[in-house]
């Protein structure tokens, strides 16, 4: 198991290969960060279509611009930020970003949670999904960054651009959003009498 501290060492060797043109490098940093990847794209977007080529368009401008990489925040925040920015501009290029909301985005949530791991979790899955397309673009990938890739509010300020105090005000009213949809999805459950 990866310490933080050896994933980091990883991570820096990684990036020093990488600028040094290791085709081998990017590729583990590829197979580290596709998962990852994949599902915050996928659940900031709900665009399955868009989702290979911004992890590509991501993983591109990391080969690209490796050398600038300066250590001053974590290897994920920085490669995140690429992806919320080229997330962005894939939208804008399609005609479904809104340069003041992020909100009027098509949801196409065919494709996502259909894994057959039985019907609680399917049907849990299902709940996740309709709760994550009530919340604003901006509330799912704060959503997203906060408790599926471990970032703190400065850091996601940082790469979305914009004050920590705007950050904290999405998390609060999304986690208000979420509490009322927990309940009535535990009552429409059973789950509470």
């Amino acid at each position: 198991m990866n310490t933080p501290n050896s994933q980091h060492d990883q991570e820096a060797a990684l990036i020093r290969r990488i600028c040094h043109a290791d085709e081998n490098a990017l590729e583990q940093l590829y197979h580290d960060y596709y998962p990852r990847l994949f599902r915050f794209i996928g659940r900031t977007t709900w665009r399955e279509d868009l989702i290979e080529e911004v992890i590509n368009d991501v993983m591109y401008t990391v080969w690209e611009k490796a050398a600038t990489y300066n250590h001053q925040c974590k290897l994920s925040t920085w490669i995140f930020g690429i992806a919320y920015n080229k997330v962005r501009q894939a939208l804008r290029n399609d005609g479904h970003f809104n340069e003041d909301s992020l909100d009027d985005m098509e949801v196409d949530n065919a494709w996502f949670g259909t894994e057959d791991a039985g019907l609680m979790q399917l049907e849990t899955h299902e709940w996740l999904d309709s709760i994550l397309k009530v919340l604003s673009p901006d509330q799912r990938i704060v959503i997203e960054l906060t408790y599926f890739e471990g970032l703190h509010y400065n850091e996601i300020a940082l790469l979305m651009d914009c004050p920590e105090n705007t950050v904290k005000t999405r998390m609060h009213h999304a986690r208000k959003i979420l509490a009322v949809h927990l309940t009535d999805y535990k009552n429409a459950s059973g789950l509470i009498n």
